[in-house]
């Protein structure tokens, strides 16, 4: 295997896959990244740790075919710190791969490549092309809700799915649950596709979309929407854009039925600026207990009290103008996850809703209610 490279094609193929090797596994193969050239002017680059998989490619001239696996880690850091123009990549006798470039030299071990796991690969299957920002905005509004439990991967992922012409993504902990969906741009192809991805999925489809959207073009200049395939097949779920494919081994769990867990009648609607709340609870949790994280909220007409009470630290209140007109209401709320969601919004107003002080409550954008909606389960304080 002979190649010639330049730098920042290289470390482009790197630094878009070396992060899936798998350094922990009891395979050392997993900790490898496998280059393979697929025809006279294109290097790939492949990495799995057996749930998800990533493959890139990159321009190269390559001289001498072949594949071979090294070590991920290792071969991102030598490139990134060698200097900048092309690079001489070798493969020579028991799969010892030499790296030249001016007058910097590197040799490093590798395994043949033939002993890398192969990556899922969608066979007929028709890809539906969703806009970059409209796949980013669905993670930023819910992902914050998603459990860290891995014992439990029902709730350890995104529920995501395709209708028609509406894109939906909803995550819940089993403290609280959030919504998002979005109506395709006209024009763009009917979806069709339920998938649960889990949470490790989702954290490398959101840097393939940061990726993505660096390649947007600046504004004012023609230039068509930014766009992922997405399409499931075979238990994986598979995106792709031009030069990267990502695939990730879907949960096979049932997701709860989060249609029933949304509040439908709410009486108490209370509509405030998101930026003055957020502060607000930022302070007010200042003195709330570390274990709970718990503050009150106190309704009146007209205002909103956020209240925290703890004999070891102190107490703090703050008063909000609020535009409420309902009986007086108090409810307990962990201030955490009310900041998570106003944090995951741009909206300047909010509306909270609710009902009684053991039920949801559910905030949304106050003039945009259908395309969010989050809720928290309160507690006792």
């Amino acid at each position: 295997m002979e190649l010639t490279i330049s730098k920042r094609n290289f470390l482009r193929g790197l630094a878009r896959t070396h992060g899936v090797a798998d350094r922990k596994s009891s395979m050392p193969i997993l900790s490898n990244i496998l280059l393979t050239t697929e025809d006279t002017g294109t290097l790939r680059f492949a990495a799995t740790d057996l749930y998800l998989g990533v493959a890139a490619t990159a321009p190269a001239e390559i001289k001498k075919g072949g594949s071979i696996a090294v070590a991920a880690r290792t071969l991102f850091d030598i490139v990134k710190n060698l200097p900048d123009g092309d690079v001489q990549w070798t493969v020579g006798p028991n799969h010892a791969a030499e790296i030249r470039s001016g007058k910097v030299r590197f040799r490093i071990p590798g395994m043949p490549g033939d002993d890398f796991p192969p990556l899922p690969a969608p066979r007929e299957v028709e890809f539906s092309s969703i806009d970059v920002d409209v796949l980013a905005d669905l993670i930023t509004k819910t992902s914050y809700s998603m459990s860290t439990d891995d014992t439990r991967p029902h709730l350890a992922g995104a529920l995501f799915e395709g209708e028609g012409r509406v894109v939906r993504m909803v995550t819940t902990d089993g403290h609280r649950l959030s919504k998002c969906e979005h109506k395709l741009r006209e024009g763009a192809s009917m979806v069709n596709f339920t998938m649960l991805v889990p949470n490790k999925g989702i954290a490398e489809l959101k840097r393939l979309l940061e990726d993505a959207k660096a390649d947007k073009p600046a504004k004012g200049e023609e230039a068509q929407p930014v766009t992922v395939g997405v399409a499931t097949q075979g238990g994986n779920a598979f995106f792709r854009r031009e030069g990267i494919q990502l695939s990730v081994k879907l949960a096979d769990e049932q997701f709860p039925p989060y249609a029933k867990v949304i509040p439908q009648n709410q009486d108490k609607r209370v509509v405030c600026p998101r930026a003055s709340l957020v502060e607000s609870l930022r302070r007010i949790s200042l003195v709330s207990s570390d274990k709970s994280g718990g503050v009150r909220l106190m309704l009146q007409e007209g205002s909103l009290r956020v209240v925290s009470e703890n004999p070891d630290v102190g107490e703090g209140s703050e008063e909000l103008d609020v535009d409420y007109a309902g009986d007086p209401l108090t409810i307990g709320f962990n201030a955490k996850y009310i900041q998570d969601v106003l944090a995951s919004l741009s909206d300047d107003e909010v509306a909270l809703e609710l009902s009684g002080e053991l039920d949801p409550g559910v905030i949304k954008p106050a003039n945009d209610a259908t395309l969010f909606v989050g809720v928290v389960m309160p507690m006792r304080i």
